[in-house]
């Protein structure tokens, strides 16, 4: 067996071609999700596709640079045992500069389906003259933009120079031992690695908010949560410890990481754990107040969720919340290598679920507004501007997620055919419609007028093609790939993770992967929590 001391992860030519393999599965699967689909939705699969799987692993990377510069401050002498993993894992930051700034200059020239992707790109609903004028989109579009979103980019450059430097000091500890004198208490590398991670937390947490509301919350352009921000940002950071317990397991499996023990796999478990529960507060606040409020402008959000991506909607709760929290309560499942893999996994995998229930239906959402706006007929009317207005930014529940409609159509339907005839409540009809939907003066008229002249026999034509509607429209559309990951989504899935891999193994294999001069090893090697069989026994 080598010494721990000499620990180097070669990253070899199998291993490498695995995450090639893997690269090209997502490169073909995101490629045919570009051509597949209806022409009217725009490459929409393809762009949420690259949105989502651009947020979670950079988000991953960032939680990696996030949890090296707490455990400075907070002298967190434990991690140094595997530290050289978030190391590496920080390292793919600069692949997500590239991949936003492809994203951001998509955006800013207009492709096709950047539309759908984000509201406040469409132009039409930014134009005070478009009869499809949206002023919610409109105002906020002061701080939403194309130039707003490219300074993600610069945010994510900014934290890649942290994890540059974080990375710099730590190499550089490895040829430096480590001395203390009554002159120098305090190592320059533990001094200057102190100072970085001090500046980087304030400027971290402040700009991921930025980002998070500019590439994940402005999907939904017509909603908004304060705690919306700390919500994803603990969903990466959950992400990112499961993914550094399974790389743990690689390495492991390699027989490297000698020294990392069961007391370091149980801290990590706790952080799973606890994290997990934190998660899961954030949600269940987010969603309580929005539910106990019922403000339409809110309740928006979770309504189409629930009612039309009900199985990810509870998936998501289930992996992320329910599974963790019970497998992972007793001590012992912290500490068998199997569990707590098996747990980092299902994590994983279940915050990718996450970011999916952020993404795929904030656009579907931005779908069928574009929908409704096609098929509005609002040519025809006197006050289209006011009518796409009322529907888009008054009552968006009501008409983006139409089965809500739908239900009470057919209820207002069976009423109708339980009472007296159709024919005889025509004006109450178009009382109904005038309400809810500002048609045209023609629609006052009266039963009698309707049966006379064109525009009475257009308005009644209206209430059957509304009915129509509703019956075509009874049960929620469900499309694989929309209200469910199909293989496209999956494959690439996969092709980023052999991307993400690809890089963190480089990384990883350019040094050892015991830090011999860091400052805290010793106290890392000897790490007790205080807690296993032999403490139990006593």
């Amino acid at each position: 067996m080598s010494n721990h001391n000499n620990e180097t992860f070669v990253f070899d030519g199998k291993t490498k071609l695995f995450t090639i393999v893997l690269m090209v599965i997502g490169a073909v699967c995101l490629g045919w999700s570009y051509i597949s689909g209806p022409e009217d939705m725009h490459h929409m699969r393809f762009w949420t596709n690259y949105l989502h799987n651009s947020v979670f692993f950079t988000g991953i990377a960032f939680t990696a640079v996030l949890f090296l510069a707490a455990h400075a401050l907070a002298w967190g002498g434990w991690v140094a045992m595997f530290k050289r993993i978030p190391e590496a894992i920080m390292s793919f930051l600069w692949v997500g500069a590239i991949l936003f700034l492809i994203l951001g200059i998509a955006i800013y020239m207009h492709a096709n389906g950047t539309e759908l992707l984000y509201l406040w790109n469409n132009q039409d609903y930014l134009n005070v003259e478009s009869a499809n004028f949206d002023p919610l989109a409109f105002h906020k579009s002061a701080f939403v933009n194309p130039i707003a979103y490219l300074l993600t980019v610069v945010v994510v450059l900014a934290w890649t120079f942290f994890a540059v430097m974080f990375r710099k000091i730590s190499i550089n500890e490895d040829s430096t031992p480590y001395v203390v004198t009554t002159d120098n208490p305090v190592p320059e590398n533990v001094r200057k690695n102190r100072i970085y991670a001090a500046a980087f937390l304030p400027i971290g947490g402040f700009s991921s908010a930025y980002v998070i509301w500019q590439w994940v919350m402005s999907v939904d352009t017509h909603w908004y949560s304060t705690l919306f921000a700390w919500y994803v940002t603990v969903s990466m950071w959950v992400a990112m410890m499961a993914m550094t317990f399974m790389l743990i397991i690689f390495l492991r499996g390699r027989g490297l990481l000698q020294k990392f023990t069961d007391e370091h796999m149980h801290d990590i478990g706790k952080y799973i754990f606890g994290f997990s529960v934190f998660w899961t507060y954030l949600w269940f606040s987010q969603f309580m107040l929005i539910w106990y409020a019922n403000n339409g402008e809110e309740t928006q959000y979770f309504f189409i969720r629930f009612e039309q991506f009900k199985v990810v909607f509870f998936a998501n709760l289930l992996m992320n919340f329910v599974g963790p929290f019970f497998i992972l309560m007793m001590n012992n499942s912290k500490r068998t290598l199997g569990t707590l893999g098996f747990v980092a996994g299902l994590v994983f995998i279940g915050h990718w679920v996450d970011f999916y229930q952020m993404i795929k239906p904030g656009v579907w959402y931005n779908y069928e507004h574009a929908q409704h706006l096609s098929h509005a007929g609002h040519g025809d009317h006197g006050d289209t501007h006011s009518e796409n207005t009322y529907h888009i930014n008054e009552a968006p529940k009501a008409v983006l997620t139409t089965y809500q409609d739908d239900q009470h159509g057919h209820d207002h339907g069976n009423d109708h055919s339980n009472g007296d005839d159709v024919n005889t409540n025509a004006e109450h009809n178009h009382d109904t419609h005038t309400d809810n939907h500002n048609h045209d003066d023609h629609a006052t008229t009266d039963a009698g007028h309707d049966h006379d002249d064109n525009h009475g026999h257009a308005a009644a034509g209206h209430d059957d093609h509304a009915h129509g509607d509703h019956a075509h429209h009874a049960e929620p559309q469900f499309l694989l790939g929309v209200h469910f990951p199909g293989a496209l989504e999956i494959g690439t899935m996969l092709g980023f993770l052999g991307l993400f891999l690809f890089v963190t193994f480089t990384a990883l294999s350019r040094a050892p992967l015991y830090p011999p001069n860091d400052p805290y090893i010793l106290e890392s090697e000897h790490y007790d929590t205080g807690i296993g069989p032999e403490r139990d026994a006593h």
